[in-house]
């Protein structure tokens, strides 16, 4: 800033001196009718200098001797290409830690931080790189907070590299130190995570302090999500209910090195590997251990400044990621994960839901004066003091952790095999309609009343008591008969009894089906909130279509209508013709097709599934399909055009075959199932058809042509069973 406003000055000194406007040497601007072309470049000068935010502009490098101050805001360095920015981060109103973040992001997502656990005060902070090469920050006193702890004699400076890697090079440009070998939350591409490097998580949202949740190499050469809390440590994923092997994972390779590359593929030493959903070289990524526990791969759409979910570990369940609610607490979808308290306990701290629930009670030592809280489809995973062998019953778990002044409560499964799981701590918590397991809390006697326990057994169990009072009303009536009508009533008893227990048995298979099905739209109606695709009603899309009115396109599967929803958004409704399949199974397979997700594939915003009613939401592209730019006389392409939609649409191909979580084969591919967008960019629909429709037009089976061994991974070439072979 400061040079420029010297290059300013002088040369506006020397074209405007007013001692010499009029004179030969130096003619003032009225005796031309024409600005000299060293005004006009001024002018132009002066114009830019207007609009551009030089506070913003940032620095290079930091040179021996220099410092960056945390009250100066143009005092901050930037990448060359100006991707990232590394400065001082207020984390809170008197609070900055020094950062690097993505400069065109919202709000500035920072990536790394280098204490992010000591915040220095807003005022007389600073970071400097002394003489002897070490890279110091202090608080406003003076103490040193953090150094990089690196001494060199020759010419050392801090440079902010493209890639976000803060770095010090000396003059032959060798690396003394960079950021990227000390992660805190987030893994960049090109960063390597290796045997003695962690991603910790953020405590919660917005606070920056480390968190409890790890992605490291164990010690068996692994990369695990770890829960590592003040008091217990666990592993949540990969689930250890399963060994590695399970996972395609190998313990064998003490490498210990993973790394994100730029065009979105992670690989780790273990075999653990995974693809962005828009895989290719182009959008900027990060890799970042979120604070609730999960992993999550993101990519920044630069146009709005806004991260887009590219990937999320298979198989990670939110409620299910350890320490999520603390001690006691319970998770359970409403329908976002949420944490709760059992009755009787309260919440330690409102503001951070980790540090858990503790009891508004006492207990005793004495069995005598012990009993427990029933809380059903309810467990705590792990920290069981034993799992007894199959065929305990359930007085008898009762019983064992009654006297074991060690056992907080007890889970007993009921799915018919007796397990019993005694806990001597209870920990994370979760409710789901379809976990079998029912969880006792031990607590004092007296604490609920009998009717309060029966009923939230009632609640979700079936009560056949009717058979009950029939039984005892009968047994009255036998006494009170003579002996010639006791066969009677004896046998009308009998008959009345088998009646009721047919209706008793009767209406627990329906209460079971309605109970399962329930169970299966809950959690399904979870993913799809979780996915970011949602389940409209055949009104909602009615009304958005204006009765189905406007068609653009029709298809074997189904016709297609223009339509807008309530948040103004132009979608494209399929509905569907000839879905033979439930409302669950069609849900089921249609959570499978929301789940794949490539910029060359046609995205799936929602579906219908009312009855008989099926129908997909998608989002509407207006240049329509590529037959009707190939095969009419007003449209044309060129040959740069068409190579680049044909290679848009073989990467969407690609990602259906060979790299999305579930392998999908088209089976339908043609220009009418080519979609172009406002930049004739291709996009591939009716993908995943062959699953809804796998009962009728002939999409039944799959019969592979071959098998072909690459690189240790399988390619599989399929074609319809229904297609003859040709000569």
């Amino acid at each position: 800033m400061k040079i420029l406003q010297n290059f300013i000055t002088r040369s506006f000194a020397t074209l405007y001196r007013p001692d010499q406007i009029g004179t030969r040497a130096s003619p003032g601007l009225k005796h031309f009718s024409k600005p000299p072309m060293e005004v006009l470049k001024f002018l132009i000068l002066l114009l830019f200098a207007a609009t551009v935010d030089w506070s913003e502009a940032g620095l290079p490098s930091l040179r021996q001797g220099s410092s960056l101050k945390v009250e100066e805001e143009s005092d901050f360095l930037v990448s060359p290409n100006g991707t990232f920015s590394s400065g001082f981060y207020k984390v809170d109103t008197n609070a900055s830690c020094y950062s690097i973040w993505f400069t065109n992001s919202v709000n500035k997502t920072v990536v790394w931080m280098a204490n992010r656990d000591k915040p220095v005060s807003g005022r007389g902070s600073k970071l400097t790189l002394h003489r002897n090469g070490n890279l110091v920050l202090t608080d406003g006193f003076g103490s040193i907070v953090w150094s990089t702890n690196t001494f060199s004699d020759a010419g050392v400076e801090a440079q902010l590299l493209e890639t976000g890697n803060l770095v010090l090079i000396n003059q032959a440009k060798e690396v003394l130190w960079q950021s990227f070998d000390s992660p805190t939350d987030t893994l960049l591409p090109s960063q390597k995570l290796v045997r003695n490097t962690t991603l910790v998580s953020m405590r919660s949202q917005g606070t920056y302090l480390s968190g409890f949740y790890n992605f490291r190499f164990y010690d068996n050469n692994v990369l695990y999500l770890i829960y590592s809390g003040p008091l217990l440590s666990s592993v949540y994923f990969p689930k250890q209910d399963k060994t590695v092997f399970d996972f395609k994972r190998t313990p064998y390779n003490s490498s210990k090195v993973a790394i994100l590359d730029e065009a979105g593929q992670f690989i780790s030493s273990d075999d653990f590997m995974f693809n962005a959903s828009d895989y290719g070289i182009g959008p900027k990524r990060r890799l970042t251990m979120d604070y609730d526990g999960i992993l999550r791969l993101y990519s920044l759409d630069e146009s709005t400044g806004l991260w887009e979910l590219s990937w999320v570990p298979d198989g990670v369940d939110a409620c299910l990621v350890h320490g999520l609610c603390g001690a006691y607490g319970i998770c359970t979808y409403k329908p976002q994960p949420t944490c709760s308290c059992p009755y009787g306990f309260s919440l330690n701290d409102s503001s951070d839901r980790l540090k858990g629930c503790s009891p508004l009670f006492n207990l005793s030592n004495d069995t005598t004066k012990s009993d427990f809280m029933v809380l059903p489809n309810t467990d705590y995973y792990g920290y069981d003091m034993e799992i007894y062998a199959l065929g305990i019953s359930l007085s008898a778990c009762r019983n064992a952790c009654l006297t074991d002044s060690r056992c907080k409560g007890f889970g007993y499964a009921l799915d018919g095999k007796g397990q019993c799981y005694p806990k001597f701590f209870l920990l994370n918590g979760f409710h789901k309609p379809n976990t079998s397991q029912i969880m006792h809390i031990k607590i004092p006697k007296g604490f609920l009343s009998k009717d309060e326990v029966v009923t939230k057994l009632e609640t979700f169990d079936l009560n056949c008591s009717a058979a009950q009072v029939s039984l005892k009303t009968s047994d009255l009536e036998g006494e009170k008969s003579n002996k010639n009508r006791y066969m009677v009533y004896l046998v009308g008893f009998v008959s009345s009894f088998a009646i009721i227990e047919a209706i008793c048995i009767g209406l627990t298979w329906w209460y079971a089906f309605r109970k399962h099905a329930h169970e299966e739209f809950v959690n399904m109606g979870y993913i799809a909130v979780a996915m970011g695709f949602k389940r409209f009603t055949y009104a909602e899309l009615k009304r958005a279509t204006d009765g189905f009115k406007q068609e653009v396109g029709k298809g074997g599967f189904g016709t297609v209508y223009k339509g807008v929803l309530d948040d103004e958004r132009v979608v494209a409704v399929k509905r569907l013709d000839g879905i033979l399949q439930g409302d669950a199974e069609f849900w089921a397979e249609v959570s499978v097709i929301g789940n794949i997700n490539h910029r060359n594939l046609v995205k799936l915003w929602g579906f219908c599934a009312d009855n008989e009613h099926k129908l997909l939401v998608y989002e509407y592209l207006e240049n329509g399909s590529l037959d009707k730019i190939l095969f009419t006389s007003d449209g044309e392409l060129g040959l740069e055009q068409r190579y680049n939609i044909a290679l848009g649409t073989a990467k969407g191909l690609s990602y259906l075959h060979e790299e999305c979580l579930e392998w999908v084969l088209h089976c339908d591919v043609k220009p009418q199932n080519i979609l172009l967008d406002d930049h004739l960019e291709p996009k591939v629909a009716d993908f995943g058809m062959s699953k809804l429709f796998k009962d009728i037009h002939g999409i039944r089976d799959i019969e592979w042509d071959g098998i072909f061994e690459s690189a240790g991974h399988q390619r599989l070439y399929g074609s319809r069973v229904d297609d003859e072979p040709k000569n």
